[in-house]
């Protein structure tokens, strides 16, 4: 390995870190107890390294939350073979879901809400890259669907946020508003009744 790459590998170490402990302190302490000083510890790396890999506190927990969002992206619009319309939407809520529960993003968007009077930009940021980008790829899996001829031609965007939609009702408003929420014990059904009636409207 040469020099720039190990310094590279270093570096992202050290970033894996400081998000790693970020996470832990926003979920524990919430945004605004959360403090810069307590996640360069628990990431075992100086102040002045945490403020090289992130400007604000703003940016880093911005970064936390792109990253949960990440965790769960599927290829699904270019890897639909073999896959019927309905498998493939199932496998695409299946990941929300599991990015909403075991990901912990209920608890992280929870706080996000509780900032936007104090932060609003930092709320701005986390809707425009991590919420509007999950509708932005589950409406290129939809264009795939329709190109291959699986759905009718519609406008995917608004399809987007319909589907998602529903499957919200039962996953992420209920947890926003109740801390013990757990997930339904027939959330499977509840997801297979909101895949079929998207279906019946814009499937062939």
């Amino acid at each position: 390995m040469g020099l720039a790459s190990y310094r590279r590998s270093v570096s992202e170490t050290k970033r894996a870190a400081i998000l790693k402990a970020a996470r832990e302190n926003f979920l524990n302490s919430g945004y605004s107890r959360a403090a810069m000083a307590d996640i360069a510890r628990d990431a075992d790396v100086s102040t002045a390294t945490l403020y090289k890999h992130f400007a604000s506190k703003d940016a880093l927990f911005a970064a936390v939350v792109e990253e949960t969002y990440a965790a769960n992206e599927h290829p699904l619009s270019t890897n639909i073979t073999g896959k019927s319309a309905a498998q493939v939407l199932t496998a695409f809520a299946n990941g929300y879901i599991s990015q909403q529960f075991d990901r912990r993003m209920n608890e992280l968007l929870r706080i996000v809400i509780a900032e936007v009077p104090t932060a609003p930009g930092l709320a701005r940021d986390v809707y425009k890259n991590c919420v509007l980008a999950k509708y932005t790829h589950l409406a290129k899996v939809l264009d795939a669907l329709i190109a291959r001829g699986d759905l009718k031609p519609h406008n995917t965007e608004d399809g987007a946020r319909h589907l998602a939609g529903m499957v919200k009702e039962f996953v992420v408003w209920p947890a926003f508003f109740i801390t013990s929420f757990e997930k339904p014990a027939d959330l499977d059904k509840k997801v297979e009744d909101c895949i079929n009636a998207y279906l019946k409207v814009h499937g062939r």
